[in-house]
């Protein structure tokens, strides 16, 4: 079963590039000194985006498009056994082959900007409650452990934004997405599980990701995702993306016309990953987005 995520990628510098007031800053566009300018220093939100305004303080971005900031947090496989371990990694609910699970998240993010559980006093297919899944995206001591991962996406003949876990040099793993193997950089103090993949080669497997950014809207954009397992993609605070749930590698494809933004307003995008079951993983994001690091949101 095809699985990723990206989970404890907490240990990025900021990817900081200084910027100087009013040198060839545009409203809503990129300084010249790789700083998202959100009104010049200012930023009033309206009509769901941050444009100009003449004092406030929207959303900050350093860095240059396509330099992100991977948030991974790794898990340990489940054991009843253990109250350290989270049910909801490796602990599947039948012998089913795979578990969509489309009701774990609402449809807004929350006001930590990370997903908000669907069925609080409840559970879902995959999931076992909302104390479980709010550990998904928080640093827990001794349930999980979080890396920082700097990524920078490659850029193909159109000026597309890729990345493709199959390509993407040092956190590729036997062509598949696990960036924190035993032997790797990023590799973390849980180290690999005994489970393997489909041709036995053993791997760090439960974990998850999350990435912050922010866009500025140009008009004619597509952002695109391809993997599994749960991936949930928010614009503007609202869920464009819901493929929650254990599955083989799925996709799917957000029009961001069909949005209701406005050309020229800077937004946020959020993007949040789990790989929860073996025997494999993979990732692949392309969009015309010129997405930027945003520093404004607190790594929890």
């Amino acid at each position: 079963m095809l699985k990723m995520a990206l989970f404890s990628m907490i240990a990025l510098s900021a990817l900081a590039c200084s910027s100087k007031e009013g040198e060839g800053s545009k409203p809503g566009g990129m300084h010249p000194s790789g700083v998202l300018a959100t009104g010049g220093g200012n930023g009033v939100l309206a009509d769901g985006g941050w444009e100009n305004g003449n004092g406030g303080g929207g959303p900050t971005a350093t860095g240059n498009p396509g330099e992100l900031q991977f948030v991974v947090r790794d898990f340990k496989l489940y054991d009843p056994n253990d109250p350290t371990t989270s049910p909801d990694f490796e602990n599947v609910p039948d012998n089913a082959a795979e578990w969509p699970d489309r009701e774990i998240v609402t449809d807004t993010i929350g006001p930590d900007n990370l997903p908000v559980y669907k069925n609080p006093g409840g559970t879902t297919l995959t999931t076992h409650g909302q104390a479980s899944f709010d550990q998904w995206f928080r640093t827990v001591d001794g349930t999980n452990y979080p890396v920082i991962i700097p990524v920078t996406l490659s850029t193909d003949a159109r000026g597309q934004y890729i990345y493709d876990s199959s390509q993407a040099g040092p956190l590729n793993s036997d062509g598949m997405f696990f960036p924190i193997d035993d032997g790797t950089q990023y590799a973390t103090p849980f180290g690999n599980q005994t489970s393997t993949d489909a041709r036995g080669r053993s791997h760090n497997f439960s974990f998850t990701l999350e990435i912050h950014t922010l866009f500025t809207y140009e008009g004619g954009e597509h952002f695109y995702f391809r993997g599994d397992d749960d991936v949930f993609v928010y614009i503007n605070g609202q869920l464009v993306i819901n493929l929650g749930g254990i599955h083989r590698s799925e996709e799917a494809d957000v029009d961001i016309d069909t949005l209701g933004l406005t050309v020229g307003n800077t937004y946020n995008l959020d993007f949040f990953y789990t790989e929860r079951h073996v025997v494999a993983s993979d990732l692949l994001i392309t969009t015309g987005l010129a997405l930027i690091n945003n520093t404004t949101i607190p790594i929890l």
